[in-house]
């Protein structure tokens, strides 16, 4: 059967148990005023009829309410359960991005302090080497200033001795021009050149 032809049927189905239902209730009622009244059931025409329109009623509401309903509830549990489905699939990927994203911010956490750290460290480690070479440099500095001062000493110790000498030699000649003779210049002058030619030597 068709599609087109099925609501032709079903509504034929419905005019013809429609008419039953309406002509065998007074059919039912003629029969049961020319037969006498029996016990508690009768097995008569009316009976039947009735029997026949509940069957008629059953297969219309199994075929047009039941099925429809029963497919209706399971299309819509079969939505639910996908739904349900899909929201648990959420859920999951919800929560693994969630844990992707906590783990991620905890690396970033631990390369931060490493950073952190090494930066530190290094900053410890030029301030270091910064402080070694100042010391050094002031190492350098005092030795180079201890040696100009003692080079400077030296100088000033030889510069006084030949001052020294100088005024020696001039308050000498002074005393000994009063107080030597002609004689006495003459040996000193021998003595001087002695000595000259010794150290020469």
């Amino acid at each position: 059967m068709t599609k087109d032809r099925i609501p032709l049927v079903v509504m034929a189905a419905l005019l013809f148990g429609l008419a039953l239902l309406v002509a065998l209730p007074s059919l039912a009622m003629e029969g049961a005023k020319g037969e006498e009244q029996g016990g508690i059931i009768n097995l008569n025409l009316t009976l039947v009829l009735q029997v026949v329109n509940f069957l008629i009623l059953i297969v219309l509401l199994h075929r047009f309410l039941y099925k429809p309903l029963t497919q209706f509830l399971a299309t819509r549990a079969d939505g639910i359960k996908r739904s349900l489905e899909e929201a648990k699939a959420a859920r999951e990927a919800a929560a693994k991005a969630q844990q992707e994203y906590e783990a991620r911010i905890a690396a970033t956490r631990r390369e931060a302090a490493a950073m952190r750290e090494a930066a530190v460290r290094e900053v410890e480690e030029e301030r270091q080497r910064l402080l070694k070479a100042s010391r050094d440099e002031a190492t350098r500095l005092l030795t180079e200033a201890k040696t100009q001062i003692e080079q400077e000493v030296k100088r000033a110790k030889a510069e006084l001795r030949k001052e020294v000498v100088g005024l020696s030699v001039g308050i000498a000649e002074r005393l000994i021009a009063r107080s030597l003779t002609a004689e006495d210049h003459r040996r000193l002058a021998e003595q001087v050149a002695q000595e000259i030619g010794e150290a020469r030597r």
